[in-house]
């Protein structure tokens, strides 16, 4: 196998790297420093430990992990940002950031639940680039909601073998809820299917062009074994799902120069040009605005959704490039028909066998200041 093809198959996780894929996620299910805890938050009960611990579960781009917890008292949080983990090219109004956030907070509150609690949410931030963002409090409900938390230390990001037949009625009926108003199904074969897969690529294009983009997406690639293990964030080949040989490969040759070469940019390409014309169709998130109680709430939607897709078997595959390019951002709604603002653009199907979270995931140390 020459150069080349090894870029090819690199190139396979990178066709969303962009994005919530995003929201590109899912921890390993290997509690990771979880010893370490009490050093940091001595008054701390176990059980608020493993909160904060599934919350962190939560997707984000790039696998940033941007969230921070600031205990008040065990059960009084703030949660946060980390400006070292923003992404400023493609995500400059921290939109995604937000939206991350939100998933951070739906995975708490599931969790809480089973431990007989509930969780009031009150935003804090006056801006998107506030360092903190909203204030939880924990409370006592005195009855527990029975939830399988493997479900949220489970969930994962699949890029490939999606399955090409329709979603069922049923089964959008299902990952949506009863709410039907932020979202928007469209099938793959459609006129308005067509037009996201077509717009995906050329977004895509866009970024895949733009130096600034790729040298923010080569920050947070960790091809090495070494510096997964150092920073314990980003994307790894086993996030982007390149297997067997190729792995090997990346793992011992490739650098962050790598995502800059011209054939790594096309075969990124390539691979997006072939994972959009399989799945069932597209799942759109919206809100009335872009404000920052609008933005948490789309966050908690899609964990929602995540939180139910594993159970129908239903690969999501975050693609939120069209969105973070103005120019057809722009252009999205009014071309859908969609008097609200698109948050979200998810690439979903069916797939025989979901695989197991492999994705890195940050010490709780790290995330609380």
């Amino acid at each position: 196998m020459n150069r080349r093809q090894f870029i090819k198959w690199s190139g396979a996780g990178l066709a969303a790297a962009g994005g919530i894929s995003l929201f590109h996620s899912l921890a390993q299910l290997k509690e990771v420093a979880r010893d370490n805890f009490y050093d940091h938050v001595q008054e701390t009960e176990k059980e608020y430990r493993e909160l904060l611990y599934l919350a962190s579960l939560a997707p984000s781009g790039h696998n940033t992990q941007p969230w921070t917890v600031k205990f008040i008292t065990c059960h009084h949080w703030l949660i946060g940002t980390d400006a070292a983990r923003w992404l400023p090219v493609v995500d400059p109004e921290n939109r995604e950031a937000l939206i991350s956030i939100g998933a951070f907070l739906e995975n708490l509150a599931v969790a809480a639940r089973t431990k007989g609690y509930d969780i009031e949410v009150q935003i804090k931030a006056q801006s998107s680039k506030d360092k903190e963002i909203v204030d939880v409090q924990l409370y006592k409900v005195g009855q527990t909601e029975p939830f399988d938390i493997k479900k949220i230390q489970l969930r994962r990001t699949v890029r490939n073998n999606f399955l090409t037949n329709e979603l069922s009625s049923e089964d959008i009926r299902f990952l949506t809820g009863e709410d039907k108003e932020p979202f928007f199904y469209f099938s793959r074969q459609g006129k308005e299917g067509k037009y996201l897969a077509q717009g995906t690529v050329l977004a895509n294009k866009i970024q895949t062009d733009r130096n600034s983009t790729q040298e923010e997406l080569a920050k947070w690639i960790r091809w090495s074994n070494e510096e997964s293990k150092k920073y314990q964030n980003g994307l790894t080949a086993e996030t982007m799902e390149i297997e067997g040989m190729p792995r090997w490969f990346v793992k011992n040759f490739y650098s962050r120069q790598s995502a800059l070469a011209k054939d790594f940019r096309e075969a990124t390409i390539q691979k997006i040009q072939e994972q959009v014309v399989t799945g069932s169709g597209w799942l759109l998130l919206t809100s009335k605005d872009s404000s920052i109680a609008e933005l948490i709430n789309v966050g908690r939607n899609l964990q929602r959704i995540w939180l139910a897709a594993r159970d129908k078997k239903i690969a999501i595959h975050p693609m939120t490039q069209m969105i973070e390019e103005v120019a057809i951002r722009d252009e999205l709604s009014s071309t859908l028909g969609i008097a609200e603002e698109i948050q979200l653009l998810l690439r979903v199907g069916y797939i025989n066998d979901y695989p197991k979270p492999v994705s890195l995931r940050m010490p709780l140390q790290c995330i609380i200041i």
